[in-house]
């Protein structure tokens, strides 16, 4: 599969000027970008909980190829690609953004953007593969991250081309985000700017979009990644809890049944090539926001989702405001997707529903 150029690969390419580490500074002249909807329906905030590793050598291709789910392959056409990195039983570790970064000073260069919880365990796996390869592995820490997303119709795209413009001389790098166009586009600044001096090039570039300060945490972006049925991170992806197909890595163009071995390949591919995938991850909507201001955090992990039969169906993966993510038996889910979210010291189950999202393939039926 070939994965679409990023935005820094259509609009930068001819209007910035790339600096040691793949940053690339914009011009001081308004640029038109070419990949970009009306930025007045676009949100954008920061993501505190992501965090950075570098991985850069003449063997880093090479090394990432035979460690993860996708084909280093695709960044001959593309500047970003999604992935998983699993255990050798095939379960998830981790799942991971991974951004091209080559410069005529580091031509093998890559930023792999994940779960700050799981950075450290990461970098360590990374590290213990390496051997005698010549390749360089380390947290980097000079970056934040940001996002800019649409909450629009389903079915509509996300970034395409329209009349966002750039308007300063800012360090940014924009990537669009490879698993759903609707995902928006990911925005790397450099952790020496000042945040309002971000968001100040932020809003230049998205002059009419709903900025979200730092302290507001992430729930905006959870919360409409939850409507989409898109897990992110080591909550929703626990670590060594779940297989990459039931998490949808497939439909998100992050795993390659073409480009050969790697660890925890051997039973992804038997899965795939069966075509059974019994359960995946789906979107839960709540009528309103769950009052569950009393309840402890684990009481909510892996709570159980039942149908109206009273069967359990699945259980929860992730809550952010009327949205949620559960891992489900599809078969059991009823047609109307009508459910309940059963959470321990909580009286009454809570009712929800739950959909398939509009960005699985149509023949999804004839794999289950």
């Amino acid at each position: 599969m070939l994965l679409r150029r990023s935005i820094v690969g259509t609009f930068a390419r001819s209007t910035a000027q790339p600096l040691r580490g793949g940053l690339l500074h914009t011009s001081g002249t308004s640029v038109r970008q070419q990949s970009g909807l009306p930025a007045k329906s676009f949100t954008v905030q920061p993501l505190v909980d992501r965090a950075f590793i570098r991985v850069h050598g003449a063997d880093s291709d090479s090394f990432l190829q035979g460690l993860m789910t996708n084909d280093m392959r695709h960044f001959a056409h593309c500047d970003a690609i999604y992935a998983m990195f699993l255990k050798a039983n095939g379960r998830v570790f981790c799942d991971a953004l991974i951004y091209k970064q080559a410069s005529k000073e580091l031509p093998d260069d890559y930023l792999l953007e994940c779960d700050s919880s799981v950075a450290p365990r990461l970098e360590k796996h990374l590290r213990m593969y390496r051997l005698k390869k010549k390749v360089q592995v380390m947290a980097d820490e000079s970056f934040r991250l940001w996002v800019a997303f649409r909450n629009g119709a389903e079915d509509e795209e996300g970034p395409s081309s329209e009349e966002t413009t750039v308007d300063g001389g800012g360090q940014l790098q924009m990537f669009k985000d490879p698993r759903l166009a609707r995902l928006g586009c990911r925005v790397v600044s450099s952790a020496s700017d000042q945040a309002a001096d971000t968001m100040e090039q932020l809003h230049k570039m998205f002059p009419r979009a709903t900025m979200v300060p730092t302290e507001s945490g992430s729930l905006p972006y959870t919360s409409f990644r939850y409507s989409l049925g898109v897990g992110e991170g080591a909550e929703n992806l626990p670590d060594g809890k779940c297989f990459p197909l039931e998490c949808n890595c497939d439909y998100l163009h992050g795993v390659s049944f073409h480009k050969g071995c790697y660890i925890g390949q051997e039973l992804t591919a038997r899965t795939y090539h069966t075509g059974v995938i019994r359960k995946r991850l789906m979107p839960l909507e709540f009528d309103a926001s769950p009052t569950l201001t009393n309840v402890p955090p684990e009481a909510l992990r892996d709570a159980e989702i039942k149908n109206q039969d009273g069967a359990v169906v699945g259980k929860l993966r992730g809550l952010a405001g009327n949205f949620g993510l559960a891992l489900l038996r599809i078969e059991k889910v009823p047609p109307g997707g009508e459910l309940s979210l059963n959470v321990a010291g909580v009286s009454d189950p809570i009712l929800c529903r739950t959909r398939k999202p509009f960005w699985w393939p149509k023949e999804t039926n004839a794999r289950h």
